[in-house]
């Protein structure tokens, strides 16, 4: 990073007491000994380092004398080992801190949402040295020019961030994260993403939603430069080093002449191994389907977005303008065929959870196959479940859906009103992911439907 622009970098333990924005089991186990170490050669590199403990929520245990000790023995270690500062979201952290650690610089974490001028103000007066401001206003160029003139701290801007625009998920999923990255949980951490989940099903649904997300351009750097704006910050520390490296190049060339979603987070769940990593195998089988859709974010067909938003108020109209919708038409590509199928995965497991399927309850509402208008040849049927039933137990509903539905594509492009032998062979080949071709294809055989 020393050959790029970079004044700092930021970082945590995979869990802490306080916890973060990212769930434990996507981050480095890393001991307290080489983390100093870290800090040590990010000096020698004139950086400086954050220790992020941005979680939105501790369960009120920055209230309990016990905990609330253990906390004041974490912060002291931070400052011991050289950190320059801290990434927080909760208020009260921000003015423990403050006086007790004097020497920490305190940065307020983008979770803490600060997008208006009297939240910034209140940020500052409470001791907030730097603010990474709330993505949602990255392009309401009218209030980060006056959130800039009314506070004296640094003010950062978050670049490269895919959430859904306006997401409704945003806060909760952020709680979420946090409990699943905190020392003493007791869920030991687990849940599920149905944030992921659902945030997937809109974007790959529509992609007009990729467009309104509020990621930058790296070249479009100039036009918050112009308001006098000029600290950014590069998210992706799920990601891997190649595609830090790739995204901190782009942005300091200011210049990207390829897919979007190889330097900006959270359009892709399958980059940065969250496919490979998550313990809830249903979503890492779902998820691990979407590379499918090839999903391209063409940067070099964007020239001039952003100037639109320079007097557009996306907050009271997004519902009468059709803006983005038409540069995703120019500048998103997507396969839609299978940017479908993985839809219908999703909302498959989706229906899995809301209807309690997922936690294994006898009162749990039983499984349909949904009416497509399509009739199946019966001995086709009763082939079909056998062959689901070779799929392993936790897969077999979501496969159940997603092989019919191809099945039934099948049939469509056949001019079919019938699903028939030839239609299930093709989806199973088509859709069995490669792990279980083997035994699918010795089902297959079995039934006569391919040559062993």
């Amino acid at each position: 990073m020393a050959q790029y622009p970079v004044s700092g970098v930021y970082g945590v333990s995979d869990h802490t007491i306080v916890g973060g924005g990212r769930p434990s089991f996507l981050l480095q186990q890393i001991s307290e000994e080489d983390i100093a170490d870290y800090i040590r050669k990010v000096h020698d590199k004139d950086m400086e380092f954050s220790y992020l403990l941005n979680a939105p929520c501790m369960n009120n245990m920055e209230y309990d004398p016990h905990y609330h000790k253990e906390l004041l023995k974490y912060l002291q270690w931070i400052s011991d080992i050289g950190a320059d500062s801290v990434t927080v979201s909760i208020p009260f952290l921000i003015q423990l801190i403050k006086e007790q650690f004097p020497k920490l610089k305190i940065r307020v974490s983008t979770i803490a949402h600060v997008n208006s001028v009297n939240r910034a103000m209140f940020y500052e007066n409470l001791g907030a040295d730097e603010i990474t401001l709330g993505v949602m206003i990255n392009r309401d160029f009218k209030t980060l020019e006056q959130i800039k003139k009314a506070v004296k701290c640094k003010i950062i801007v978050l670049l490269t961030d895919g959430c859904l625009y306006q997401c409704p998920f945003r806060q909760y999923h952020y709680n979420t994260l946090g409990h699943a990255s905190q020392t003493h949980q007791q869920f030991e951490r687990n849940y599920i993403d149905t944030c992921i989940l659902n945030c997937s099903i809109i974007k790959f649904s529509d992609p007009t939603e990729v467009i309104k997300a509020r990621w930058v351009r790296p070249e479009d750097l100039s036009h918050y430069e112009a308001i006098g704006i000029d600290n950014f910050k590069i998210a992706g520390r799920r990601m891997s080093t190649q595609w830090i490296a790739r995204s901190v190049k782009a942005f300091s060339s200011r210049k990207y002449d390829g897919n979007l979603i190889d330097i900006i987070q959270g359009f892709s769940m399958s980059f940065g191994g969250l496919e490979q990593k998550d313990p809830n195998v249903k979503l890492t089988e779902t998820i691990g389907e979407e590379s499918k859709s090839k999903l391209i974010i063409d940067n070099t067909k964007l020239d001039g977005f952003i100037d639109f938003f320079k007097k557009q108020n996306c907050l009271a109209m997004c519902n009468e303008c059709n803006y983005c919708e038409e540069w995703a038409k120019k500048a998103v590509k997507l396969n839609s065929e299978e940017s479908q199928r993985y839809v219908v995965s999703l909302k498959e497991y989706m229906d899995d959870i809301v209807t309690s399927r997922e936690f294994g309850l006898e009162s749990a509402k039983p499984k349909e196959l949904k009416k497509s208008g399509l009739d199946w040849d019966s001995e086709t049927k009763e082939i079909f479940e056998a062959l689901i039933e070779l799929s392993p137990p936790q897969f077999q509903q979501m496969a159940r859906m997603a092989i019919s539905s191809l099945a039934e594509e099948k049939a469509n492009k056949r001019a079919s009103t019938i699903v028939e032998n030839q239609d299930i062979t093709n989806a199973f080949i088509e859709g069995t992911p490669g792990a279980f071709q083997a035994d699918m294809r010795k089902g297959l055989s079995k039934y006569g439907l391919v040559d062993e």
